[in-house]
């Protein structure tokens, strides 16, 4: 087979704090942050787990345990470290994802968060779609994402 598709979903609650709230790798809060183990980036964490299930190497969780080393790391690392896992065996051929988030209007974060997701992934920002969505009252107080990834087999 020579090419694979997974899908990852997250969600953290939002809490006030200057932690600072990070989806894919950047910073769009500073007085907002989401509760988790790590920083809880959504983002990150949903194409972690779509890459991460593509391959059939399980999820972020077993991945990256909620230990010490992993205790307030940026998720950003986690999607980087994964591309570095699957460097030579597969290639990320594309990224679409969707993050709901009420309290934060992302429009004008999308391109910087794209590079960054890219940047991680070691590919072209083309190959990166982030549809930000406000979930329009549907679940104030938290931010979620769903990601999905298209990958296909290094030659």
């Amino acid at each position: 087979m020579n090419t694979r598709v997974g899908i990852g979903h997250d969600v953290h609650p939002i809490v006030a704090g200057s932690k600072g709230l990070f989806l894919g790798g950047l910073k769009v809060s500073d007085s907002l942050y989401l509760s988790g183990h790590s920083d809880g980036d959504v983002l990150s964490h949903a194409i972690v787990d779509a890459i991460l299930g593509a391959c059939s190497l399980g999820n972020i969780g077993l991945r990256y345990p909620e230990n010490s080393s992993n205790k307030d790391r940026r998720s950003i690392e986690f999607l980087k470290e994964t591309a570095d896992l699957i460097k030579g065996s597969w290639e990320v051929n594309n990224v679409d994802s969707v993050v709901v988030i009420e309290e934060i209007r992302l429009a004008g974060f999308v391109q910087s968060m794209i590079d960054s997701v890219a940047n991680a992934l070691g590919i072209e920002s083309e190959l990166v779609n982030i549809k930000p969505k406000s979930g329009n009252g549907s679940s104030p107080g938290f931010a979620k994402a769903y990601a999905v990834c298209l990958l296909r087999r290094v030659e």
